[in-house]
């Protein structure tokens, strides 16, 4: 006789898999939520994001910057942490004396460009700077920002300092790596000079914490129109009445720093009035109103040649100042205009 088996619930066969169903589900959950690690806190996940570079010309030109040191042999101008505003930090004056760099009027933001300089992901922001005047220093400089997003310096890129003289305004440029290119002349223009100039494109890198050249020419090629010209001199001395007038020399020197070289150099006096000529030693003088001229042979390639000129004065005259200029002949653009001119200091001797 066959038993009948007591037939079975929908409810008594789910209680029977429930087990089984629990199994796979715990199986198939993360190890962090596992019956061994439940209540512990999850770690979250940190990711290393750079801060954004990217300044935008506006906001870059109504910052606060680290601006680094001008040039020595270049148009001066303040450095440092400076405000602008519209673009611009004005400089106070500051008289200089003849032969040495003027100061510019402002420091001026003239571009920027935007690229991963130092290779963490996100862009850095180039900034062209001017210190300007009638044309005047130039220099490349990277800025990013910190984590709180404050703007702070990368670097400074190249500046307009030796045979460089000027950074084309349009030209700075990233590469996709990472390397800033611009144009740098060999000589800066300004108001309705036409002189010729040489570009050259070059390029510069964040390397070990500062910015180096990694491509294009290293070396400025000879513009035949321009010229390194500087001229020095000491005091002119005069001595003891004799005669009703005072006697000295002064010493003109005229150095050949680079560029093409002059065949001759003109030095040109402003006398004062009551200082004249004397001494046999003159060459041909050229005369205008308010100057008088000699032409000398010009110093060798590279080098420097001392003139020594001989003056009387009045006895009666106070010591004054002679201002000097020389000129290239053939005429020649001066590559640091401010280097051809000198004042001689006049003082008397008892």
């Amino acid at each position: 006789m066959e038993l009948s088996r007591p037939s079975r619930s929908p409810e008594s066969s789910t209680r029977r898999r429930l087990p089984g169903l629990l199994a796979v589900l715990m199986a198939s959950l993360p190890l962090a939520v596992s019956p061994q690690t439940a209540g512990v806190a999850a770690v979250p996940v940190s990711y290393d994001v750079a801060p954004d570079g990217h300044i935008p010309l506006a906001t870059l030109r109504e910052a606060t910057l680290d601006v680094p040191a001008w040039p020595a042999d270049d148009v001066q101008c303040t450095s440092g942490r400076l405000r602008f505003h519209d673009g611009s930090s004005p400089v106070p004056p500051h008289p200089v004396p003849d032969g040495q760099p003027p100061y510019g009027d402002s420091v001026l933001i003239l571009g920027a460009t935007y690229g991963d300089v130092d290779h963490d992901g996100a862009d850095e922001t180039v900034a062209l700077l001017g210190c300007m005047i009638e044309g005047g220093s130039k220099q490349l400089v990277a800025y990013d920002r910190d984590r709180a997003g404050h703007i702070v310096p990368l670097g400074q890129v190249t500046v307009t300092t030796g045979p460089i003289r000027d950074i084309r305004d349009a030209s700075p440029r990233f590469s996709p790596a990472g390397v800033v290119t611009a144009l740098v002349g060999d000589y800066q223009r300004c108001c309705a000079d036409r002189t010729p100039q040489i570009w050259q494109t070059r390029g510069y890198a964040l390397r070990d914490g500062r910015f180096e050249q990694v491509s294009g020419p290293d070396r400025m090629p000879v513009n035949r129109h321009v010229t390194d010209l500087q001229v020095t001199t000491g005091d002119l001395e005069l001595g003891p009445a004799t005669g009703g007038y005072r006697t000295g020399g002064v010493d003109v020197t005229i150095t050949h720093r680079h560029g093409a070289h002059p065949s001759k150099v003109t030095v040109w006096f402003y006398a004062p009035p009551g200082l004249e000529r004397t001494g046999p030693g003159w060459p041909p003088v050229i005369t205008r109103p308010e100057s008088f001229g000699v032409t000398v042979a010009a110093p060798a390639a590279g080098g420097s040649v001392t003139h020594r000129f001989t003056f009387r004065q009045r006895a009666t005259t106070a010591g004054s100042e002679l201002p000097v200029e020389i000129i290239p002949v053939p005429a020649m653009s001066p590559a640091v205009p401010w280097s051809t001119s000198a004042t001689v200091q006049i003082r008397t001797t008892h």
